[in-house]
This record gives structure tokens, C-alpha cells and sequence, in this order.
């Protein structure tokens, strides 16, 4: 009787703190292996669970042999698609432009594929002595956007020159019976193949176990990402559509899907460059949910304000012309992302808020720690 609410709570955090950090650290973006002297004030859940010995004592998962096998099979998979789509998109150079000089792309195909075994190698080796040595909660990705950002900028450079020599000639013609084996259908499947690529090589770069937090970013970027990639193969496929329906669009709109499609396979480079590093950093005092906000605004939104561009442009302007535009399904998955984004940061706000104000409740903002935190 006459006991403090607030009290009542403290109670219930401090008895089920490790139920409690999966969702504080997510929302947070709170480390629990980070350093209490670099942070002084951290949340009494996040204490709670520091101090909770199943939950620091918890082994990586599933294991190091097991992880190392898993690392090894996906990056075999990884690895052979990859081989797959660079040399099949260097046999359409050499089947359609007659010319021996287009050779030259499997030093390019050969580069990236050492690159992609160095790297795995190391990735391998930095796993297993952290998990043998320290047996953290959790493991950095050191390397996989380094290997993302070689076979990205290779397979852009492939694809720019492609749409700029001869992807006209890819569709079948009356003269090839309307049935042709190097088709831009085929182009357009090989293209796809790089988001299998993603998953598997992210795949074999990481160990983490299921109860991090980190689990989810993974499986978000694995989810999100293979749909991105997609709907660039998609968005490119508008320069085919261009050809085929006679939009006959001006160079600048072409050149201008190609460089968004192009932009949008290297950006994956930097959702895996956020694993790279052990807490969920800053960049200039904006927290990671409003840049993960940005990156979902900067995949999208040219993607859905160019579809609506285009109907607009063929489907009211130029109607009487005898333009066609079908809309494409994925501006629906536009439109989603964003809302997604949205939400998460209206709610990673919203707890930010009732945080602030039930630490002013209990006077915690005006302590050392309190300002120091907020300082740092």
C-alpha cells in the first residue's frame, strides 16, 4: 500500500531481463558486449542480462564445426552461380558481337572469384578463432560487402555495356522462328540469379546465434534485399519493353533506368557494410533506423516515382499514339517498403519518447550517466 508504480516495474524488468533485451537492444540499438566504461549509463534490463550467466555462457549456433560446414556449402553455392551468371553473360557478348576482344571479361570474371576465396578464407578464419577464443554472443561481417562491391561493380559494368551495344537484338525476330536460346529472357533469369548469390554469401560470411538481435537484421537484409534485386530486373526490363512496344522513349529516360537499376545492385554493398561493425553506430548523430529509412526511400522511391512517371507519360499523355503501359506488380512492393520503413521508424521513435519521459519521471536524465550517454 502506497507503493511507487514505477517500483512495481523496475521489479518486473530485473526478474525476466533477459526476456526483456531481445526487444530493448532492437529498438535501442543497444550493444550488450559493448564496453560499460565506453558507455556508462546502459538500461537495468540490459544489466540484468549481462549479469545472467545462461545468457553469456550462451555458445554460438550451431557450432563451430557445423557453422564451418555451413560456411563452406553455401559459399560453394555462392561461388558456382556466380561462375554461372558472369560466364554466361560473357557468352552473349561473344555469340552477338563476333569479336575475340570480349574475352577480355573473364579476367574481370577471374579477378572477382580470387577476390570471393580470399575473402571467404579469411571470413572463415576470423569466425572460428573468435569463437574458439571468446566465445561471443555475436560475430562481426567483416568481409562480405567487400565482396558484394567487386562482383556488383563488375556485373554494373557488364550490364551497362550489354544495354548499350546490342540488347535490341536479344528478343526473337520473325527470321528466328520466335524461338531463340539467347533470349533477353533468359538474360533477364541469369540477372535474377543474383539474388541467390546474396543469400549464400551472406550465408557463409556470418556466424550468429538466434537470440542475438542481430538474427533479425539478418533475415530481414536476406528478405528484403532478394526482393530489391528483383525489382531491378524488372525495372531494367522497361529498356526492353521500350524497344519491343515502340515507346520510343528520349535517351535521357533510358540512360536514366539504366543508372537507377545499376545504383540499386551495388547498394546492397552498404546494408551488409552495417555488419561490418559490432553496435549499431551513429553517422552523423542520425540513428540507424532513420538511415535505414533512407536506404529504403533511396531503393524505392525512383523505382515507384518512375513506374507512375511512366503510366502517367504513355498511358494519359501519349494514349492516342497507341502506347501500352501494364504497371508493373512490383510498384505494389514499392509501396509496402515504404510503408514498412515508415512504420519502423515511427515506432522506433514513439519508444524513444516513452523511454525519455519515464527516465525524466525518475530524475535519470539529469544524472552523470544519464548526460554522458547522451554526450557520447
Amino acid at each position: 500500500q502506497g507503493s511507487h508504480p514505477n517500483r512495481h516495474a523496475e521489479d518486473v524488468i530485473e526478474e525476466n531481463g533477459e526476456e526483456a533485451i531481445p526487444h530493448e537492444a532492437f529498438y535501442s540499438a543497444v550493444d550488450p558486449d559493448y564496453s560499460a566504461s565506453k558507455q556508462p549509463f546502459v538500461p537495468q534490463s540490459i544489466q540484468a542480462a549481462k549479469h545472467n550467466t545462461k545468457y553469456i555462457t550462451m555458445g554460438v549456433t550451431p557450432g563451430p564445426i557445423v557453422r564451418g560446414c555451413i560456411d563452406i556449402f553455401s559459399f560453394i553455392i555462392s561461388l558456382s552461380l556466380m561462375v554461372l551468371q558472369l560466364g554466361l553473360i560473357d557468352y552473349y557478348y561473344i555469340d552477338n558481337l563476333k569479336d575475340n576482344v570480349w574475352y577480355c571479361w573473364l579476367g574481370g570474371d577471374a579477378l572477382v572469384v580470387i577476390i570471393f576465396i580470399w575473402l571467404i578464407v579469411l571470413a572463415m578464419r576470423s569466425n572460428q578463432q573468435t569463437m574458439e577464443e571468446t566465445s561471443s554472443l555475436d560475430g562481426k561481417v567483416r568481409y562480405a560487402w567487400i565482396a558484394w562491391l567487386v562482383y556488383s561493380l563488375l556485373l554494373v559494368a557488364k550490364i551497362t555495356t550489354c544495354f548499350r551495344l546490342f540488347y535490341q537484338e536479344l528478343p526473337p525476330k520473325p527470321l528466328d522462328h520466335n524461338d531463340k536460346l539467347l533470349d533477353d529472357h533468359l538474360l533477364k533469369l541469369c540477372l535474377c540469379l543474383s539474388a541467390l548469390i546474396f543469400i549464400f554469401l551472406l550465408e557463409s560470411h556470418h556466424y550468429t546465434p538466434t537470440s542475438s538481435p542481430r538474427q533479425l537484421y539478418i533475415n530481414y537484409l536476406m528478405t528484403a534485399i532478394c526482393l530489391d534485386l528483383l525489382d531491378t530486373v524488372s525495372f531494367i526490363d522497361l529498356l526492353w519493353q521500350n524497344n519491343g512496344l515502340m515507346w520510343k522513349l528520349p535517351l535521357w529516360l533510358e540512360l536514366t533506368i539504366l543508372c537507377i537499376g545499376c545504383v540499386n545492385v551495388v547498394l546492397p554493398t552498404f546494408a551488409l557494410l552495417k555488419l561490418r561493425f559490432n553496435r549499431n553506430s551513429r553517422i552523423l548523430l542520425i540513428s540507424d533506423r532513420v538511415w535505414s529509412f533512407f536506404y529504403v526511400l533511396l531503393v524505392n522511391g525512383p523505382f515507384l516515382a518512375f513506374r507512375i512517371y511512366l503510366y502517367v507519360l504513355l498511358e494519359c499523355i501519349h494514349k492516342k499514339k497507341g502506347n501500352r503501359y501494364d504497371a508493373s506488380i512490383f510498384a505494389i512492393k514499392n509501396v509496402a517498403m515504404v510503408y514498412i520503413a515508415l512504420r519502423e521508424l515511427w515506432v522506433r521513435l514513439h519508444y524513444w519518447r516513452q523511454k525519455r519521459a519515464a527516465l525524466g519521471s525518475r530524475g535519470e536524465l539529469t544524472a552523470q550517466g544519464a548526460t554522458d550517454h547522451q554526450d557520447n
